[in-house]
Order: structure tokens, then C-alpha cells, then sequence
């Protein structure tokens, strides 16, 4: 791991561009939000399911969002039960949405757009892979202590820092990136290109050359792996065999392992870092929850879930209606798209008590922050367990942590779909 270790120390200034809440929310087309759940929960007293685009409903005409097609018929779901059967009901309202807005177009058919046994084809040969018992113990004895611990001891010399660049973004898309196997050389040239790919701005041929990159970087390690299988996940994805609808026992195509490898990266190495620095902007924003974590270590599970239900990285997720059906008295044509609100479903009072308050002495019950159904967030064990080695890491070696006051203000920003802290400066010591 020590090649692995050197390239993750390294200063990039590539770190910054890609890291950077602002710029990747106006790069998207979006306009940044500063505080969007006073607007949600004015929303959701006025219905469960209302007819509308989400940004439209909370009055942002023309408002564009990764999963807004103008003019495209729309219904936006607000409450817990609503969000909830939106997710679980995959029969009813499914993920092929992500072909209508160009998602597959983008990095290829995976498990994000399929369903039904085309999904669990997918879905069951690398769901072990990322079990709560791998990511306690092959992800975290292999990888993110390690990680965490050079990011720690490299932090600890300094006295300030960004958390948020430093180590909130630099520990997960290096965990899963050499969790793969990809060169550490190339991680972030890889980050690069699998987040060109869904770029706003960028034509058909930029697009083209980021695929084309990626592509290249994983074609070596897939090719390597064939004939020297190595103790990473493309070598068991190599080695897991696919049922096919016929009964055919065969393995996963270079192809097939291109495209999840770029949406488990994608995802991995972005929603980790974003919620990672919403439960540090948590804890130092609420010193008795802060104090009360620092009593009880034991904690930390506990204090992410509460932070990803007080603050989810992504508050909406598209589906598309599959029959004419009628949810919480609403009824949906079929072919219309509904937005999945986990941000105002993660607020119902209907289910918490307080629902505004981050407080992680609260009962625990699910909530949607890992989404629900047969497409839950498949690496959040992983996620989970790298946060749980950094929260204790980090209130553990930077005594009397605090904010930076000669800094700007730390905020939470993003638009409608991805949200995370602007930068986050402490002081220690």
C-alpha cells in the first residue's frame, strides 16, 4: 500500500477543481441553494404527492437540476410513506427513467437503471463484495485504515487545515479507487474522467474522449487481472459468474465491468465526501451533541445516520411511472417522471419527532438517507465504515477541534440534487 499511501499524500491541484461543492453544482446548470428545507416542509403540509417538478413546486420556475426535464409531466412525493413506496415499489415506479435522461447514455447499462431479475443478475454476484461484514473487515483491514491513518498523521503536523479537501475528499475516492485496483497514479485523472462524463457543459466529443479515458484506465487493470487475479474487487467481479434469463452460467464482460466499476467510483468517492463533511459541519455547529458524542464514542454509527437523515447528501431521486396508479391519493399517469424527496421525507414530523433538530441521541428508525428497496446504496456499508474510522480519528488526534474564525464561515450549498459543505476550516490543537 505504500505507492498507494505516497500518491494519496500528494499535492494536486486537480484536488481542488474537482472537490468543490460550488463549482460542481454551477458546472451542473444549477443554481446553488443555500437552505432548502424551510421551503420542503411549507411544501409537504400541503400534500404527500403533488403534481409538479420539485424546483417548480418550491418556486424556482425554469429551475434545472440533474433530474429536471422541462415541460416533461412531473409529480414530486414529500412525506416518509410516499418517498418510501416510491423506492420500494420498483414494479410501479422504476428506475428506467435513467435512459429517458441520458444517464446510460452516459457510462452504460448497470444496476442503477435496471429492475426486476435483470437488477438482481447484476446486483447478486457483487452485493458480498460490499456487505457490512466485507466493509468491516476486507474493505477496512485492506484500505481505509490505512488511509485514514496516513491522511491523520499528515494532518496532525499542520494545526488548521480544510477538512473538506484534506481529508473528507481525499480518503474515499482513493479507498475505492484501490479498492479496485486502479493504479494510484491515475485516481485522480480517473475522478476526472468519470465525472466529465456526466458534465453539463461538455459537448458529445468531450464526453466521448472522458469515456474513452476511463475506458483506457480500466481496460489495464481488467486485462491484468484476467491472467493475475489480485486480492481487489475487479478480480472478483472477474471471478463472479453471471446467471443469464436463459440459465446460462457465464462471466462478466469487459464492458459490463467498465460501466459499474464507473458508477460505484462515481458514487463512492463523491456521496462519501460530501457526507462526511455534513456530520463534521454537524458536530462542530452543535457542541452538546458534540460533547455528547466525545462521552460516548461508541456513538459514531449512530451520529452518521443521524446526520445523513438531518442532512442528506442527495435529497431527490427520479422514477418513472410504470402503470396508472394512485399513491397517497394522487393519481399518476403512466410515464410520468416523480421525484423522490428524501431531503422532506427524511423531515416528516409524521415519523420524527423534531424533525429539524440533529440530534443523535434520537431513536434509531430508517430513514431514506441510503434510499430503500431493491436499490438501496449499494456501497453504504462501505461509506458507513470509512465515515465511523474518520469521525474517531479525527476527534481523536486533533484535540479541541474548532472552526477557523480568519476563515469564511463553513455552509452547507448544492442545489436540489447534491449538497456538502463549501470548505470546512478548523483549528486544533
Amino acid at each position: 500500500m505504500s505507492n498507494y499511501v505516497d500518491a494519496l499524500l500528494r499535492e494536486d491541484s486537480r484536488l481542488a477543481q474537482i472537490f468543490n461543492v460550488e463549482a460542481d453544482t454551477l458546472e451542473s446548470g444549477s443554481a446553488l441553494i443555500e437552505d432548502p428545507f424551510p421551503g420542503l416542509a411549507r411544501l409537504r403540509e400541503k400534500g404527500s404527492v403533488q403534481k409538479g417538478a420539485l424546483g417548480d413546486l418550491l418556486g424556482y420556475p425554469g429551475y434545472h437540476f440533474q433530474h429536471h426535464m422541462a415541460g416533461y409531466p412531473t409529480y414530486s412525493t414529500l412525506s416518509f410513506k410516499a418517498t418510501n413506496q416510491g423506492l420500494i415499489r420498483n414494479d410501479l415506479f422504476s428506475s428506467r427513467i435513467y435512459y429517458k435522461l441520458g444517464v446510460v447514455d452516459g457510462f452504460g447499462e448497470t444496476i442503477l437503471n435496471k429492475g426486476g431479475a435483470d437488477h438482481l443478475r447484476y446486483r447478486g454476484p457483487i452485493q458480498p463484495m460490499f456487505s457490512p461484514q466485507a466493509a468491516e473487515s476486507w474493505w477496512n483491514d485492506t484500505i481505509i485504515a490505512e488511509t485514514v491513518e496516513a491522511l491523520i498523521r499528515d494532518i496532525e503536523t499542520k494545526g488548521g487545515c480544510d477538512l473538506s479537501l484534506d481529508l473528507c475528499a481525499r480518503m474515499p475516492v482513493h479507498v475505492v479507487s484501490a479498492g479496485f485496483g486502479i493504479d494510484p497514479e491515475e485516481i485522480i485523472s480517473f475522478r476526472i474522467a468519470i465525472t466529465g462524463l456526466l458534465s453539463h457543459n461538455a459537448t458529445p466529443q468531450q464526453r466521448g474522449q472522458s469515456m474513452a479515458d476511463a475506458r483506457s484506465i480500466l481496460l489495464k487493470v481488467i486485462t491484468d487481472r484476467r491472467s493475475r487475479p489480485r486480492e481487489d474487487i475487479i478480480s472478483k467481479m472477474i471471478a463472479a459468474p453471471i446467471k443469464d434469463g436463459d440459465g446460462t452460467i457465464r462471466s462478466w464482460t469487459d464492458d459490463e465491468i467498465i460501466s459499474h466499476c464507473i458508477l460505484i467510483v462515481l458514487a463512492g468517492g463523491g456521496t462519501t465526501w460530501r457526507q462526511l463533511g455534513i456530520t463534521i459541519y454537524a458536530l462542530l455547529n452543535h457542541p452538546e451533541q458534540l460533547a455528547l458524542f466525545m462521552a460516548n464514542r461508541d456513538m459514531a454509527g449512530d451520529v452518521i445516520l443521524e446526520a445523513a437523515r438531518w442532512h442528506p447528501t442527495d435529497l431527490v431521486f427520479p422514477r418513472i411511472v410504470e402503470q396508472d396508479t394512485e399513491l397517497e391519493g394522487v393519481m399518476l399517469p403512466k410515464g410520468a417522471m416523480l421525484h423522490l424527496c428524501l431531503g422532506s421525507a427524511n423531515r416528516d414530523p409524521a415519523r420524527w419527532e423534531n424533525p429539524d433538530r440533529f440530534d443523535i441521541t434520537r431513536p434509531v428508525q430508517r430513514s431514506l438517507a441510503f434510499g430503500g428497496g431493491p436499490h438501496s446504496c449499494l456501497g453504504q456499508h462501505v461509506s458507513r465504515q470509512e465515515m465511523v474510522v474518520a469521525l474517531n480519528a479525527i476527534f481523536d488526534r486533533l484535540p479541541n477541534l474548532r472552526w477557523d474564525p480568519e476563515q469564511p464561515p463553513a455552509r452547507l450549498i448544492g442545489d436540489l440534487f447534491a449538497r456538502g459543505p463549501s470548505a470546512l476550516p478548523v483549528l486544533f490543537g
